[in-house]
């Protein structure tokens, strides 16, 4: 079977298809009410269902008779098939794609024209785009995230070779497969440099482009290169990795003005938890000036590896397992924090495994079970032992959800700094799995460190007993855990637990008529600015 046998749903190349949009006065026509053509053949695709639409295609899911398989067929606008421009930006998406063969790269396998219907017929991919995945998930743990962003800057090296310059990488033109393979679609803004030449498609001081993630010098309408798609990556980056875009405003022009002019909130201020050579890394691809980014994916590619190498003690490769997990499934990878129905998810599938191991005691009880020999109280974790915490601590990262992982800190590097890293993380799982009571014990644990704390442990104690009052719907008490604490909180508390009570907090003024604490009391830091 070929990558190109991949099935799509409805939402994964909704948005991401044609959202170019003009800080300059748009020259767009007004399009018509949108036509469905699900069920017309045109050559020898038979269009199946809309998938999604945007400013100038259809997108429908499709038969290629001939090779009797699904492609994705998007269609132009018929009432922009007049207008030479956007005739010549479709027409430029396919060139572009059909010159670039990687697998990090929507294929696109013709282009055609059938009963005055202009069509590109491409690989259809089954997942997500990655702004539905934070969306839905919430910012990846680090070993997802740079297993992502090493695939778009792979497939942007081959386009930077190719003399390709994408002009609108974002979330939405960033698809994932089910497996985790990452695909950079819709190269309809495109430049392109066809022997020796660049091809113009807009008018000079024209901007072309996402507001959110465009470039200063696309802002400006000056000339672009390579760089431009470094800078919208890191942009890209930074939303993934923050849950949120550096710039935000009330209008395109204003947040168009701010990629030009302001400088963004530091990324460790809003994600403390990440290594400081990450968060240098997407500063870097989004510096003002160009000469002060990477010169070229290839650059950032080189430093996504070391920096890979560096977490996993290993080859970059082994990233690909935070995909996969105990499924192979997308849908299956651990993100902190987790929405509230996937804590619900995860309670109820920890209640069906106690149930099931009650049925089995009862049933095993009248073959003597009380006969045998006991387990032993703590069997052996299955967790290698690495000889640096700092790379049990990666191996624990890569692994996610294993709760061995994280005990294994605690076996065999009781003393360490990371030690008590992975017992918040440890924490945070029993949390998620609805295992309030073992997740208690270790908050506990914590608090009573007192005048011996040495690591800011004490704040995590009392801001996960309030995380998990509120979370068995005692928002009263947990509102006063966190007014009574609220100092050492604010000063003290940083890395995963932060967005945690964060949203505590929410619930709690959420069910509360007059709430002691707010977010603006408890994290004024975290107050949007002119800068976010």
């Amino acid at each position: 079977m070929s990558s190109t046998d991949h099935d799509q749903n409805d939402e994964s190349q909704d948005s991401g298809l044609e959202s170019a949009t003009q800080v300059s006065p748009s020259t767009s026509s007004t399009s018509s009410p949108a036509q469905d053509l699900s069920g017309v053949v045109l050559g020898e695709f038979r269009l199946l269902r809309r998938l999604g639409k945007g400013g100038m295609a259809n997108v429908y899911l499709a038969e290629q008779t001939a090779l009797n398989r699904h492609v994705a067929v998007k269609v132009m606008k018929s009432d922009l098939v007049s207008d030479e421009t956007y005739l010549d930006r479709f027409k430029t998406e396919a060139m572009a794609a059909a010159n670039l063969n990687h697998v990090n790269i929507v294929q696109v396998y013709t282009i055609g024209e059938a009963d005055g219907y202009h069509y590109i017929a491409q690989e259809y991919v089954q997942g997500m785009n990655l702004r539905d995945f934070i969306r839905r998930k919430g910012p990846p743990e680090l070993p997802v995230a740079l297993h992502i962003i090493r695939q778009i800057a792979s497939a942007l090296q081959k386009a930077g070779e190719a003399g390709i310059v994408h002009r609108d990488i974002k979330p939405e033109n960033i698809l994932i497969s089910r497996k985790g393979v990452v695909k950079v679609a819709d190269f309809g803004l495109a430049q392109l440099t066809l022997g020796g030449e660049r091809m113009h498609l807009t008018q000079e001081g024209v901007t072309m482009g996402t507001p959110l993630y465009m470039s200063p010098e696309q802002v400006k309408g000056n000339k672009v290169d390579h760089r431009s798609d470094l800078y919208s990556l890191g942009v890209t980056c930074y939303h993934m990795l923050a849950g949120r875009p550096p710039f935000r405003g009330q209008t395109a022009i204003a947040i168009a003005m701010k990629q030009v002019n302001a400088q963004p909130a530091p990324l460790h201020k809003r994600r403390p938890d990440l290594p400081k050579r990450v968060c240098d890394m997407v500063h870097k691809m989004i510096a003002k000036k160009t000469t002060d980014r990477y010169t070229d994916a290839g650059e950032v590619l080189l430093e996504i590896r070391q920096i890979m190498r560096t977490l996993q003690g290993s080859k970059d490769e082994i990233a690909v397992t935070a995909f996969e997990d105990s499924t192979g499934s997308l849908s299956e990878v651990v993100t902190q924090p987790r929405t509230k129905a996937a804590s619900d998810s995860s309670a109820f599938n920890w209640t069906r495994y106690v149930l099931l191991g009650l049925l089995f005691l009862i049933v095993g009880g009248g073959l003597g079970w009380f006969a045998r020999p006991r387990l032993p109280q703590n069997p052996p974790l299955q967790a290698t032992q690495r000889s640096t915490p700092r790379e049990q601590f990666a191996d624990a990262m890569l692994a996610g959800s294993s709760e061995d992982a994280w005990k294994a800190l605690r076996e065999f590097h009781r003393t360490s700094e990371e030690r008590w890293r992975a017992e918040v993380r440890l924490a945070i799982l029993y949390l998620n799995q609805g295992r309030y009571d073992e997740a208690g014990k270790i908050f506990e644990n914590f608090i009573e460190q007192g005048a011996a704390d040495k690591f800011n442990l004490v704040p995590v104690g009392f801001a996960g007993r309030a995380v998990i009052a509120s979370l068995k719907r005692d928002y009263a008490t947990s509102d006063r855990i966190l007014s009574e604490n609220s100092q050492r909180i604010t000063e003290h508390l940083d890395g995963p637990m932060k967005p945690l009570v964060q949203e505590t907090v929410r619930q709690n003024q959420a069910h509360l008529e007059k709430p002691r604490i707010t977010l603006e009391k408890l994290f004024p830091e975290e107050l949007p600015t002119q800068e976010s």
